[in-house]
Formats: structure tokens, C-alpha cells, sequence
């Protein structure tokens, strides 16, 4: 993470001798005015939008990898925010972004962000309405979620359009939630269509280099992925009420290959929380998580098999 592209430069680094350095991030700075109607904020933020619960189209501020062990706490970006609440309980949310050009270091307009967005109620359902103006391409997205029985379906489309012409993306998940063997059991199966991913599947360096859009976007840690066709599966298991143990599964549809992952969360003491992560990709050479060709004989970019540990504090 750093402040290339952010409005203020609230990054210091010190005592980089080469082999190591120490890092101080400011990544919360804002002033407030809050109404029983409104409210008003204005500095470095955070904001989330859309509906997806692994990959997510519709939030382009900052989202998290699909894979992410950590969500609670999201970077944030240098906004002016707004929100207006509707005596019905709808609500409409405005952003504007300001960023900088990381080459030039200055403020440009094609490099910034204005978005609306509006939330509201049919029924027990839900509903976004977005409409934005990103790093200089126009967005406009529709999503919602909808009660199907026992479960909950959500989903989001958007459409942008580019220099390059149109582009069309989505997600759509059904969650479940359920009692076997005593355990508290939720599950996610979700599909998404990555309309900046490779079409034709080939990933070598020259093909990438032919679509600017999915390039641009994975560099400005928008998308983390290279396909158009992927699923999720995801189940969150309750071991116990201190325990909880999540396998994840991210699956390229066209390769096929995938990224398996084991998450444990256990809450160790009152202000203790412990996560840790297994992740192993599969696949073969040649394909996303199995290693994407370099160009140089039998030489892959590829992922590795990687474990994470966090003890978190609370206070």
C-alpha cells in the first residue's frame, strides 16, 4: 500500500538501509457533520458498495482480494463522502475521489472518481442503483438481494464504458445458512463474470499486453483476476462459539484451475483473536493459479502454496 496515486501523501518510511525499513501509515483522517438525515464526511475514508461476498464489481474504492484472510479493516481514500436518509429508509450516497497522476504527481480529473449511489426497499429486498465517473470511464451498475426461501440470493451488473468500447460484468451468489451435527453451518455458492479478463484464456505476456483495461485495473488493485468465468464456494463452519473454520474454494472456470483455501478463526481471549490460513493453488502449467508462461522456456509465473497467521489485540 502506498500513496502514489492519493490526493495527501500520509506514508513516511525511515531507516531503509536496503535490507529492511519502518513504515508509518496515517490511513484514517477525517472531519465529520452528522444530521438525523445526513451526513457529512470529509478526508481519508473508507467505503464499500455492491453485493458480492467473494468477488465484487460494483466496488471499484479499494476492494478486497477474493481471498483476503483479514477484511475488518479496509484502506481508505482521500473523499469527500455524503449521505441522505429517506423517511422510508431508503438512502442516497455520494462519493467524490480525488487522485493523483503517480507519474506526473499531480492532480488530474481523469484520475479521480465521482459516484452516486442509491439504496433502497422492496419488500423485505433490497436494491443499488450506482452511477459513476471512474479514472475517466463512465459506470453504471444495478444489484440488490432477494429473500428465496431460506436463502438469500444477491448479485450485481455493471456496465462501463471505456475508450476500448463496452464492458459488461456480474456476480450472483445464493447463501444458505443451516444446523448439521449440531454445528451452525453457512455456505456461499457464487458465479462471476469478469468482463476485463482474457477472453480466449491465454495469459503469456503478449496476450495481457493486448488488453490495457484488465491490466490498468489489476495495477490499481481493482481486480485480482485474469479469466472472464470464475466460481466461489465458501462454507463457515462453527465449531464450537470460540472456533470457526471456513474452506474457500476459487475456481477459473475456463483453465480449469483453482486457489484452495483453509481459514481457522478461533477467539483465544477476551482481547485475543486468532486467524490462520492454508492456501494451495491447483493446476496446471500453463493455466492462472497452476502458472501463467513468462515467455521463457519453462519458467511460469505462478502461485505458491502460502500459509498466514495473525494474532489480533483488541483494546
Amino acid at each position: 500500500i502506498n500513496d502514489d496515486r492519493r490526493w495527501w501523501n500520509l506514508t513516511y518510511s525511515f531507516g531503509d538501509d536496503g535490507n529492511s525499513a519502518f513504515i508509518h501509515r496515517l490511513d484514517r483522517l477525517s472531519v465529520g457533520f452528522t444530521t438525523n438525515r445526513t451526513v457529512w464526511r470529509f478526508g481519508r475514508q473508507a467505503i464499500s458498495w455492491g453485493n458480492g461476498l467473494m468477488y465484487n464489481p460494483m466496488d471499484v474504492f479499494n476492494p478486497f482480494d477474493p481471498a483476503a484472510v483479514d477484511k475488518e479493516y479496509k484502506t481508505g481514500d482521500d473523499m469527500l463522502y455524503g449521505q441522505f436518509l429517506f423517511a422510508n429508509g431508503n438512502d442516497l450516497q455520494a462519493v467524490g475521489i480525488v487522485r493523483r497522476d503517480p507519474l506526473s504527481g499531480d492532480v488530474e480529473s481523469d484520475q479521480s472518481s465521482l459516484a452516486v449511489k442509491y439504496h433502497g426497499f422492496i419488500g423485505m429486498n433490497e436494491y443499488d442503483v450506482l452511477v459513476a465517473e471512474h479514472y475517466d470511464d463512465r459506470l453504471l451498475g444495478l444489484g440488490g438481494n432477494l429473500n428465496l426461501g431460506g436463502a438469500v440470493l444477491r448479485g450485481d451488473v455493471t456496465w462501463t464504458d471505456t475508450p476500448r468500447g463496452d464492458t459488461w460484468s456480474a456476480v450472483s451468489s445464493l447463501c444458505y445458512s443451516w444446523v448439521w451435527g449440531g454445528k451452525n453451518i453457512s455456505g456461499i455458492v457464487e458465479y462471476y463474470y469478469n468482463g476485463f479478463g482474457q477472453q480466449d484464456g491465454e495469459y503469456w505476456p503478449a496476450d495481457l499486453l493486448q488488453n490495457p483495461d484488465l491490466l490498468q485495473r489489476i495495477g490499481r488493485g481493482e481486480l485480482f483476476t485474469l479469466g472472464r468465468h470464475y466460481a466461489g464456494l465458501s462454507a463457515n463452519v462453527e465449531l464450537s462459539p470460540l472456533l470457526i473454520v471456513t474452506p474457500n474454494l476459487f475456481v477459473n472456470l475456463a483453465d480449469p484451475s483453482a486457489l484452495a483455501q483453509l481459514v481457522m478463526q478461533y477467539d483465544w481471549q477476551q482481547n485475543l483473536l486468532v486467524r490462520a490460513a492454508l492456501n494451495l493453488p491447483l493446476g496446471s502449467d500453463g493455466t492462472e493459479y497452476g502458472g501463467i508462461e513468462s515467455g521463457t522456456d519453462s519458467r511460469y509465473y505462478s502461485y505458491g502454496a502460502s500459509a498466514f497467521f495473525q494474532l489480533a489485540w483488541y483494546f
